[in-house]
């Protein structure tokens, strides 16, 4: 298995509540990840910008930025387009609520006060889909470097080919030239002074090394 299958991915929190906050770090702590918080909307992009992250669990209602547009923000960014989004609340949450965080970007919600068990269970579905599609991105960035190697070796090898070819061409075309001249002059000098059969098998002499120099 790939080692990077085992490295902690980046999993951020974001809410006003220090206490929520720990409430999240505790039930997400033994899953072995690396938590990041963050107490506002800014202070969430900042950390998106510097950082790689898996996950990023949002609370709905927050002073500054509500959880529905720190999504739309995030979501605007082309780094973020794929980047596993939930939201939290608090308070209950309507099917048109639900609607709204769909139409931002939001991939799930989880009500509060939450489930740890089913909060683990959700996100290390999250963490095991963002590590598959990095190997994924892994393994098909280096099927097209193979490519890329295999293309450049095939390219000299024409090009070397292509010289040898020249080269060969070069070489047989010299011997074969000087007995076309000697055919050549052999039948202008001696032609009807030899028996018929002579000329005739100067001829095919001829012939067949014009037809030699045609085909190199």
């Amino acid at each position: 298995m790939n080692p990077e299958s085992h490295e902690p991915v980046n999993i951020l929190l974001v809410d006003d509540q220090p206490a929520k906050l720990l409430s999240y770090e505790a039930a997400l702590s033994e899953l072995g990840e690396n938590l990041l918080t963050a107490s506002t909307a800014r202070e969430a992009l900042e950390i998106l910008l510097k950082t790689e992250v898996a996950i990023l669990l949002v609370d709905v209602c927050m002073p500054d930025v509500d959880g529905f547009d720190l999504v739309n923000q995030v979501r605007r960014h082309p780094r973020f387009r794929d980047t596993a989004i939930m939201l939290v609340s608090a308070i209950q949450v309507s099917d048109l609520d639900r609607l709204k965080g769909y139409d931002s970007g939001a991939m799930d919600y989880v009500p509060v006060p939450f489930v740890p068990e089913l909060l683990r269970a959700k996100v290390r579905v999250f963490v095991e889909l963002f590590r598959k599609t990095r190997q994924l991105q892994n393994l098909n960035q280096r099927l097209e470097e193979l490519v890329a190697e295999r293309t450049s070796e095939l390219r000299r090898s024409n090009l070397d080919l292509e010289q040898f070819a020249y080269v060969a061409s070069h070489d047989l075309q010299e011997p074969l030239r000087m007995v076309t001249s000697l055919l050549q002059l052999l039948s202008s000098r001696y032609k009807s002074k030899l028996d018929r059969n002579a000329d005739e098998f100067i001829q095919f002499a001829t012939d067949g090394a014009q037809r030699m120099h045609a085909m190199i």
